[in-house]
């Protein structure tokens, strides 16, 4: 997640849908990608990610997404 938020191209919506991305994994450990293209996450783009990234960086929140639930289920 940091690699999105080190990226000085992003502008605020593309900065808060991150964060809220963070504060869901804080407050729940692990998120399935489909969360994205739901509530609140649509509510930055009715398209979700896909309305506010290019498709690669989509593809790269959602390996972090699933790296992270790999990670949670592996200890």
């Amino acid at each position: 997640m940091t690699g999105f938020l080190s990226d000085h191209s992003l502008g605020p919506n593309q900065i808060e849908f991150v964060k809220l991305v963070i504060d869901y994994l804080t407050e729940h450990g692990v998120m399935s990608p489909a969360l994205l293209y739901e509530t609140p996450f649509i509510d930055f783009h009715h398209a979700g990610p896909n309305g506010l990234f290019p498709p690669a960086r989509v593809d790269e929140l959602t390996a972090v997404l699933e790296h992270v639930r790999a990670m949670a289920t592996a200890a």
